[in-house]
């Protein structure tokens, strides 16, 4: 009796159309994030916007070389952050077609991961990204740090992510800081809270990236879209991207395909 009815309450959702939300969700089996309007705002927000710097004209930023890791950890169990970070890494080649190594040599690396001490956070910025009083304020409110350069095409040419074990595990924050900072070093850089779900979501619980931020990524490296471009052009050239994920059925099927190589199923979560 009670499936029945619970079969008719579905059935009369559907049927009258009180919520759009049912609708989409009882018409078409889709969730939000797979709607093609939420994933270009999405896009744009995560893209082409910055969290700690306002840019008057943002533009598209990607890699569009092989990435060469360099990994230095002088806190905690170092074997245990390389392979972390290398299963995640590979994660994300496998989904944007980048090519992913780790590299011994500071001067072949392009992105340097520094796992350290909270009170050797200031002398490792020094070290790899500059002055700390430039990003003072990222400094002061974030739990990890990742900074990138790019060049005049607005092509990503350098990373470095720095990372305070003890206070990352202190705020339970470990394995979002290698996950969430490496994803947004090849070329999502901004945080939203309208964005979900997803790891750029500051008040998420998400610790590996999302089916949505499965796609962003697909999106960010899809040919149809250049570095460069700023909003209108993305917003002009985005269709072509949405019919690229729908024909390989990326959108459809993201919640299983994210979950592919992933460090969450590495891991057994």
């Amino acid at each position: 009796m009670r499936t029945s009815l619970r079969n008719l309450k579905t059935t009369i959702r559907c049927s009258v159309g009180l919520f759009g939300l049912f609708i989409a969700s009882c018409s078409f089996g889709q969730e939000h994030w797979q709607q093609d309007d939420y994933i270009q705002e999405s896009f744009i927000k995560i893209a082409l916007e910055r969290e700690y710097k306002e840019t008057q004209h943002p533009k598209l930023i990607r890699w569009n070389k092989p990435i060469k890791l360099f990994f230095e950890s002088d806190q905690g169990d170092a074997s245990l952050q390389k392979e972390l970070l290398s299963v995640h890494a590979q994660h994300l080649a496998h989904i944007t077609g980048l090519t992913i190594d780790f590299t011994t040599s500071p001067e072949q690396a392009n992105i340097f991961v520094i796992f350290t001490s909270y009170d050797n956070m200031e002398n490792k910025v020094r070290q790899y990204i500059g002055d700390p009083e430039r990003i003072r304020k990222a400094l002061d409110e974030a739990i990890c740090l990742g900074n990138f350069s790019r060049n005049g095409q607005y092509e990503i040419t350098k990373g470095s992510i720095i990372i305070p074990v003890d206070y990352a595990r202190r705020k339970a924050r470990f394995l979002d800081c290698i996950v969430e900072e490496i994803t947004q070093l090849l070329g999502l850089p901004n945080d939203s809270n309208d964005v979900f779900p997803s790891v750029f979501n500051d008040v998420s619980i998400d610790t590996y990236i999302s089916p949505l931020d499965y796609l962003l990524l697909k999106a960010l490296y899809s040919p149809h879209l250049k570095p460069g471009m700023d909003v209108k052009q993305t917003k002009a050239a985005f269709p072509k991207v949405l019919a690229e994920l729908h024909a390989n059925k990326d959108i459809e099927n993201a919640a299983q395909r994210v979950q592919k190589n992933s460090l969450k199923t590495y891991l057994g979560d």
